[in-house]
């Protein structure tokens, strides 16, 4: 209960369901109500409160998931993406940083005197703001929930090192190596506690003797420039991967045309044009013939992250481009992943447009 399993804290995803059981209560027989409030406290301020009327149970639930996110409405990653950008190390404090919060927890009911009681619930130190655990932003999809064994297995450090390269908050394969250009930075990590540096590895960087081991499967470096982006996944945190371009690129102009209104004359109307929109580039970028593996990751997690943010690194293949924001699209709604009927390899198609006019 509270988040607590054997005296520990435990960490959990805000767009998970996150559930506090509540056990043990206790009401008199004739109450016409017993009912159990939940607040939800981060930093002394209330950011959620539940209740419910237990109908003389004498256990009830809550699902504490809306309050947990109003605890990350105020977060961005800006700065993460300009630290990125200028090739310095990332820390877990930044992209996986875990926010506190406590549980006010109250019982309401009528005693056998026909007296209004309210009691507000303390923990085994006597402390009315009974710690309930830690938060992240990010989330495990329904499908990964359904193989989560276990109440305990859903706590984010209880995966924290299944992934080599972050712990949980990265979702790149692991079995097999990712493909990056000659001058693409890679999100290498060193998972060795949990206050660990996320590293967005510059071109010709190593990592340490120590960790050689651990990065060396993971990239595979070609000769050629890819196109860098960095994103939100649906863990919360900032990944790097690595495109082609298909060699085409376009400009959106919104155009109208109107006629000019004057007195009926022998001369023609004048025809005019206006230009609503300064255009914004765009291209079709691909990540290129990938395993299958990759090729669902690029469909899954690139293009259909719930975080909804891309930046693109701008000129095009340079190592000291400017990291800009850019909106991400499918070429085809349906988008065909890999055909067992067909022997070449999958690729997965996109079209970037740059989210700045001009």
């Amino acid at each position: 209960m509270f988040g607590k399993v054997d005296g520990q804290i435990h960490t959990y995803f805000v767009d998970s369901p996150v559930v506090i059981d509540i056990s043990g209560l206790e009401w008199p027989g004739s109450s016409p109500f017993n009912i159990v409030r939940v607040q939800v406290v981060y930093d002394g301020n209330i950011v959620g409160n539940f209740h419910s009327d237990t109908g003389g149970q004498s256990s009830t639930s809550f699902d504490i998931s809306s309050a947990l996110r109003a605890i990350w409405a105020d977060y961005d990653y800006s700065w993460e993406v300009r630290a990125a950008q200028r090739g310095l190390s990332m820390s877990a404090d930044w992209l996986r940083e875990h926010r506190s919060y406590s549980l006010r927890i109250y019982t309401e009911y009528l005693d056998n005197y026909g007296e209004f009681v309210s009691t507000q619930c303390a923990d085994e130190d006597g402390h009315t703001d009974i710690p309930g655990g830690q938060c992240a932003i990010g989330g495990f999809t329904e499908w990964e929930r359904s193989t989560i064994p276990s109440k305990e297995a859903a706590d984010v450090s209880y995966r924290e090192h299944e992934n080599l390269r972050y712990g949980d908050a990265s979702t790149k394969p692991t079995d097999i190596p990712e493909r990056v250009g000659s001058l693409s930075p890679t999100s290498w990590v060193d998972v060795n506690g949990v206050n660990v540096n996320m590293n967005f590895w510059p071109v010709g960087a190593t990592p340490a003797s120590d960790s050689q081991e651990r990065h060396a499967p993971l990239v595979l470096r070609d000769s050629v420039p890819y196109v860098d982006f960095l994103f939100v996944n649906r863990r919360g945190a900032v990944e790097t991967c690595s495109g082609q371009t298909l060699e085409s690129m376009g400009i959106n102009v919104k155009v109208t045309q109107y006629s000019r209104t004057g007195r009926p004359s022998f001369s023609p109307v004048r025809s005019l044009m206006a230009i609503d929109q300064d255009g914004r580039r765009s291209w079709q970028m691909s990540s290129g013939y990938v395993t299958r593996e990759w090729a669902e990751w690029w469909a899954l997690e690139f293009l259909g992250g719930k975080r909804k943010q891309w930046w693109m690194r701008y000129p095009l293949g340079e190592a000291n481009g400017t990291y800009v924001p850019v909106i991400v699209e499918p070429e085809k709604q349906n988008t065909s992943i890999y055909d067992r009927s067909k022997q070449n390899m999958p690729h997965v198609d996109f079209t970037v447009t740059l989210a700045l006019e001009g």
